[in-house]
């Protein structure tokens, strides 16, 4: 199975990510919606080919998500919806090549400015349902 290039993987109650699939360096695109994850491991750093993640409903928070993963140099969907981040991942920006983003159904109140200097590929946001301007002062 090294030569796998799509695994989808959802609704099989997957707590973590298994160390083997740092083996999988041709995997092109991974799905795992709709299982327990809390966090993402290191393994999948390790993936040159990586172009699609898809962790639709999940349990994931900020805290889950390690810094290398927004460092994936072929990265272009990346779904992080139906989860619990509280915050965009600053580390977001070094995605240049990321073309689809969703974050939708969290609870993200603020977007950070500069944020998406660097995402000028961005073809596709969705950032609905989230807490966006809860944090924000009414003014009249």
């Amino acid at each position: 199975m090294t030569g796998l290039r799509w695994l989808k993987l959802d609704s099989t109650r997957i707590d973590w990510i298994p160390e083997e699939f740092a083996a999988l360096d041709k995997l092109e695109s991974l799905s795992l919606c709709r299982n327990n994850l809390v966090t993402l491991h290191g393994e999948l750093v390790t993936m040159p080919s990586l172009r699609s993640l898809v962790f639709r409903r999940n349990h994931l928070n900020n805290a889950g998500l390690p810094a290398d993963l927004f460092r994936l140099p072929d990265l272009s969907v990346l779904d992080l919806s139906a989860n619990q981040l509280l915050a965009v991942p600053s580390e977001l920006e070094r995605c240049r090549g990321l073309l689809v983003l969703n974050l939708a159904h969290n609870s993200i109140e603020v977007i950070p400015n500069q944020l998406f200097i660097n995402l000028t590929d961005l073809l596709h946001l969705d950032l609905s349902d989230n807490q966006l301007g809860k944090g924000e002062k009414k003014r009249y």
